[in-house]
Order: structure tokens, then C-alpha cells, then sequence
């Protein structure tokens, strides 16, 4: 779906997956050099992950005004 670099040189990368039994997840994988981390969400939990996201990241960027 989507990938971008993070600021410190990490992938970051966004798919779409169908669960076997039909739940469409959200897999967030992070690259780092040779680690990796992979997250599979439901959607639930990407809504509520995101929005947790977007609440911080508009405060942060209020502060740096």
C-alpha cells in the first residue's frame, strides 16, 4: 500500500493482508538495518493506533510553533 523512510534512515512499510479466515489486517513492517519488526492489525486497533498518532503528532507540532 505504502513505504517511506523514517528521519533515522528506517523503512517503514504499509500492506493490506486477508487473514485466512477473511479479516482484512493492516501489516506495518519496520525495517532497521538487518532488524525488522512486523505488526499485523485488525481494524479496531489501526483506528485506534492512528488517531493516537495524529492526537501526538498535531501536539508536537503545535509546540514547535
Amino acid at each position: 500500500m505504502e513505504q517511506f523512510e523514517a528521519p533515522f534512515g528506517e523503512q517503514i512499510e504499509l500492506r493490506q493482508i486477508i487473514h485466512d479466515s477473511g479479516v482484512p489486517l493492516l501489516r506495518v513492517i519496520i525495517r532497521d538495518g538487518g532488524k525488522y519488526t512486523k505488526l499485523e492489525l485488525d481494524p479496531a486497533t489501526a483506528h485506534q493506533w492512528g488517531r493516537a498518532m495524529v492526537r501526538w503528532a498535531e501536539l508536537a507540532a503545535q509546540k514547535g510553533e
